[in-house]
């Protein structure tokens, strides 16, 4: 046998020899002054991280798609414009076509993904991307811009389904949580790259550049893994072990792991994973309706409506700020913050981040809607100049650390692996009608209602929001993907205590 490999497990036999991210400064060595390879039941999670930033690159084209209108809309309604006289009516169009598309991207994603793989349906999702900016940075009529809004949006409702999925499925069970925010952290990334490219670079410019990031992201994804546990659901097993070596260290003890995934895999040999699977058991109907919960209170608190029109809404508030740089500020914060719950979500957990975050925004809701209404009275606010940007700016920071980011860190861990596609793709499904719904009617709504009470509206949604954290939003901190299932199938003690009385 060859002394330059060990036997693993299953009869398999692998390599020793050290590659990137092995330190074999001090190996231990037998009485033969052979090297014994030590095991680790943890294993190492610095190419977890890379991996993880790597994938989610393709978030920050999401990021970009939908923060692009917050510069570009006063551009298209300037004299500089090749659009001649943009009516209200297209305004809102070119808005919320990206939902609809990301709708129609979300709905095949699951699939595609379970059965051609997590990392080919990623690499899929950049070719809608390319098709966007190039036909931004060709077209010069209304319709060149819809089209190009509509197929961006397939390119990111599919994004928001597979990336978190395959975080989900990649990461150990202690930075899980971690892990699952690098997504919403490039988001938010995406978002300051439009606001600053957008304010200060031409229309064309603007758009190659956009363009350039996603070659970066093409270029990358040739390198990243595959799924540790579609490979073993695919009958895959050694390539899986070959992952697991590589994401958890070559001194890892895979063996627990992989018997864990294959126990998995045996389940589902009876399961379809379609929509009866996802509500047929109380596991599933209590993960669907969490989801579904967390999607519609993450729009409805208006923060689409804030991003799409940041620009807009400080040029109606008539900020002593100048817009542009005010939305800059804004989408700096937002990442600020999403980079604070990196770091503090699997120590606080995932329940009381969405209680604070559903309190907090409704108190800056309710205020920037009072600055609206004594606006609309007539009365001076000269003086109340800093307070718009001031109430956006808390409003992004609290949303950053709850509803920004937690919902997506979810959707990869309620879901049993046979449910997860088609439950991915229904709760981003939900996401982007929302995005539509909220962005093609807050015009409608500011002319209608007024500003006050549009933002009052918003506020009334994020008080429910905290009271729907607390009691249906199940706890996921720090727990494996098996253990939040039995926890899902418990009954909850509370109901008990209720009945009892």
């Amino acid at each position: 046998m060859d002394p330059n490999k060990k036997e693993d497990i299953n009869g398999w036999c692998s390599k020793t020899e050290p590659f990137l991210g092995h330190n074999n400064e001090n190996p231990v060595k037998d009485q033969n002054n052979e090297e014994i390879v030590q095991t680790s039941p943890e294993g190492k999670k610095l190419f977890q991280y890379i991996i993880t930033l790597s994938a989610s690159l393709i978030g920050m084209q999401s990021g970009m798609t939908l923060g692009w209108t917050s510069p570009i809309l006063p551009f298209l309604n300037s004299k500089k414009s090749f659009i001649l006289s943009l009516t209200e009516e297209e305004t809102s169009w070119i808005t919320s076509l990206l939902a609809l598309g990301a709708i129609l991207g979300a709905v095949p994603a699951g699939k595609i993904a379970d059965f051609f793989g997590r990392k080919l349906a990623m690499a899929l999702t950049a070719i809608p991307f390319l098709i966007s900016w190039i036909t931004l940075i060709f077209s010069r009529n209304i319709i060149g811009v819809y089209v190009a809004r509509f197929v961006g949006g397939i390119g990111s409702g599919a994004a928001c389904v597979l990336v978190p999925v395959y975080i989900g499925e990649i990461a150990q069970a202690s930075i899980r949580g971690m892990l699952g925010t690098f997504f919403p952290l490039l988001f938010s990334f995406g978002i300051v790259f439009s606001y600053v490219m957008g304010a200060y670079l031409s229309y064309t410019s603007f758009n190659v550049s956009c363009c350039f990031v996603l070659t970066i992201f093409l270029v990358i994804i040739v390198f990243l893994p595959e799924s540790p546990m579609w490979l073993v659901h695919r009958e895959k097993k050694s390539q899986a072990v070959k992952v697991l070596k590589i994401l958890r260290g070559v001194n890892y003890d895979v063996k627990e792991e992989i018997s864990t995934l294959q126990d998995e895999a045996d389940r589902l040999e009876a399961k379809r994973g379609g929509i009866m699977d996802l509500i047929g058991t109380k596991a599933g109907r209590k993960a669907f309706g969490t989801c579904l919960g967390l999607m519609w209170f993450q729009q409805m608190s208006g923060i689409d409506a804030v991003l799409f029109y940041t620009v807009r809404i400080f040029q109606n508030a008539g900020s002593t700020i100048e817009p542009f740089v005010a939305t800059i500020v804004i989408g700096l914060i937002e990442v600020i913050m999403t980079i604070c719950v990196v770091l503090i979500i699997d120590r606080f957990g995932r329940k009381p981040l969405l209680v604070i975050s559903g309190v907090a925004m409704t108190l800056c809701l309710g205020v920037l809607g009072y600055y609206f209404k004594i606006k609309a009275d007539g009365k001076d606010v000269l003086f109340l100049g800093w307070l718009p940007l001031t109430c956006l700016s808390l409003f992004n920071v609290v949303f950053s650390i709850g509803y920004g980011s937690v919902p997506f860190a979810m959707i990869s861990e309620l879901f049993p692996p046979e449910t997860k596609g088609v439950a991915s793709s229904i709760s981003i499904m939900v996401h982007w009608s929302l995005v539509f719904a909220v962005t093609k009617l807050f015009p409608k709504m500011e002319n209608v209602l007024g500003e006050a009470t549009t933002f009052w509206t918003f506020a009334c949604f994020t008080a429910l929001s905290a009271a729907f954290a607390f009691f249906f939003v199940p706890e996921t901190k720090g727990k494996t993907l098996q253990d939040i299932q039995k926890k899902l199938e418990r009954k909850r003690k509370l109901i008990k205590d209720v009945q009892s009385v």
